[in-house]
């Protein structure tokens, strides 16, 4: 297969989220017969219901700095499917991308396999061979959903790390926030560390008893640790361990994900890697994180950001309040199974006008549903028209509510994704 024929075959497979299966019988009977590339490098897992490619793209960009030969896969992808495949700092180029999914789809049709595999499950077997034959050093991996049962969960990790645990994905990982806990908890392993993010009450307990279940190290991220110094326009300056840190991204949020991978490395220089401070301050103070809080303007402000669950609001807010000028436009688009509601009355209280759009999926939710939730807002059916009438007279301009609303817009800027 060539690029677009790659691409083509990938369409064929469905929408990732609505075809997805949870289960491992069908990705381990697929990576036997390719060799088991999952298991020929150091892997680490990431998951969390907020944060976790912030903290898989952190991480990456500081084992890089060190000097290791780093794999990194994350998902959704903005722009290009290509994104979520990266060695060190460089993605994945078209036509390797379509030799490894050949690779792939070759096994997958010479195989009686208990299911067809899924969009996801496909990709990350690609991601596990270009790794391979690229002989990464340790590989990031951003888990898609829950952890237990998810594609990514094959490996066996050297690491684990948690980010925050909140209420998404319900209708997959379960009603309760302890019931997704315990999906989460998943990528914990015997005798192997778990690092988590300082998490509910409710959640902390699942989480131990969880750790102690599986007999994995567990240690909580001590922010008390972290001094907060100053913020630039919502960029913020802290110190750990003696040492300053300026992230390049917005949002006070990002201080506990860039801490989260700089306690990563100093767990890794215990299992025998070699990743010096100075070292991960260089690569934390030159990470991109494409979608999340990322400012692609200055002349109004513009701001793109992928959440879409409340928590993810409750951070979106906290920066927009603190950090923003008004007249403020927000741009929402979401997916039907989001809770549009709580994230509605989380951002417009502090929204100027707002503009609600369509994505461009069969998951989406009819913008007409959004504006019954806030009376206030306008339809305007296409995401370029919402986002060129959102920067009418605003000082600042939020596109928010989906990974993928953020794309079509990127997209229809001609942008890449990790273009600020």
């Amino acid at each position: 297969m060539n690029y677009q024929e790659s691409l083509n075959y990938l369409e064929r497979l469905g929408n990732e989220v609505l075809t997805m299966r949870f289960g491992l019988e069908t990705m381990e009977g697929l990576l036997a017969h390719l060799g088991h590339p999952e298991l020929s490098y150091p892997s680490i897992l990431v998951a969390g219901t907020n944060g976790k490619g912030s903290v898989a793209r952190f991480l990456n960009s500081v084992l890089d700095s060190c000097g290791l030969r780093t794999g990194l896969y994350t998902s959704p992808h903005l722009v290009k499917v290509l994104e979520r495949f990266v060695c060190g700092r460089q993605t994945i180029d078209p036509e390797s991308f379509a030799g490894y999914l050949s690779r792939v789809v070759e096994a997958i049709e010479g195989l009686n396999l208990p299911g067809h595999p899924t969009f996801f499950e496909t990709l990350t077997a690609v991601a596990f061979l270009f790794f391979k034959e690229r002989k990464v050093d340790l590989a990031v991996l951003e888990v898609g959903m829950g952890g237990r049962l998810d594609s990514t969960n094959v490996v066996d990790p050297v690491l684990s790390i948690i980010t925050p645990i909140g209420m998404d994905h319900m209708q997959y990982l379960g009603d309760t926030v302890e019931e997704i806990a315990r999906e989460k908890a998943g990528i914990m392993r015997k005798n192997r560390p778990i690092l988590v993010a300082p998490q509910t009450e409710p959640v902390d307990k699942v989480l131990r008893e969880e750790a102690r279940r599986h007999g994995s190290h567990l240690e909580e991220l001590d922010l008390d640790r972290v001094e907060v110094l100053d913020s630039t326009d919502g960029r913020y300056c802290f110190r750990y361990h003696g040492q300053s840190f300026q992230l390049p991204v917005y949002g006070h949020h990002q201080v506990q994900n860039a801490v989260l991978a700089i306690r990563a490395t100093e767990i890794l220089n215990h299992t025998g890697f070699e990743l010096p401070l100075p070292r991960v301050r260089d690569g934390i103070e030159s990470s991109v994180l494409a979608g999340a809080l990322q400012k692609i303007c200055s002349h109004p402000a513009v701001f793109l950001d992928g959440g879409h669950n409340p928590d993810a609001a409750r951070l979106l807010a906290d920066f927009v309040v603190k950090h923003t000028k008004r007249p403020r436009a927000l741009v929402m688009g979401m997916m039907k199974d989001k809770d549009y509601c709580k994230v509605l009355g989380i951002l417009s209280s502090c929204m100027d006008q707002i503009f609600f759009t369509r994505i461009d999926s069969e998951r989406a939710l009819d913008p007409r549903e959004l504006r019954t939730a806030c009376p206030r807002g306008q339809v305007v059916e296409r995401p370029e028209e919402a986002y060129h009438q959102a920067l009418q007279g605003a000082k600042t301009v939020i596109v928010t509510g989906s990974f993928y609303l953020v794309g079509q817009i990127l997209r229809s800027l001609g942008r890449q994704a990790s273009e600020a």
